[in-house]
């Protein structure tokens, strides 16, 4: 009498388990990718606050014409960043471009983000 044995091999279970490691693998991958954007994407966020803010300030600045560089340091969402604000002439006498650049202050060589905006000259 023939006893049928259930059961895996030990060559199933190896692809078995081979399949399940690089399916590990992959979702350990795609998670990091995903945990990375959302840093970036966070850090984008709130450099663009503070530019907008610095844009703002710069705007309500009654001196004309504005200084032509300024920098300076904030802290927000935990963390220190820096700011670099240039002022730039125009074609036009009446007209300055400003642009902010904000980094983190850990890497201040590379900028997260720039904005720019045109400020002209008030007729008080």
């Amino acid at each position: 009498m023939v006893v049928k044995q259930r059961g895996f091999t030990l060559l199933e279970l190896l692809v078995a388990m081979a399949i399940l490691a690089m399916t590990g693998v992959t979702l350990m991958r795609v998670s990091s990718e995903h945990i990375r954007s959302v840093t970036y994407l966070e850090e984008l966020s709130v450099a663009s606050m503070i530019a907008e803010n610095q844009l703002q300030l710069a705007r309500l600045e009654s001196k004309w014409p504005p200084k032509p560089r300024q920098e300076g340091q904030v802290d927000m969402a935990k963390r220190k960043w820096k700011w670099l604000q240039e002022t730039l002439e125009t074609d036009d006498p009446n007209f300055r471009m400003v642009r902010v650049k904000v980094s983190t202050e850990d890497n201040p060589d590379q900028v997260v983000t720039t904005l720019t905006t045109f400020i002209g000259r008030s007729d008080d």
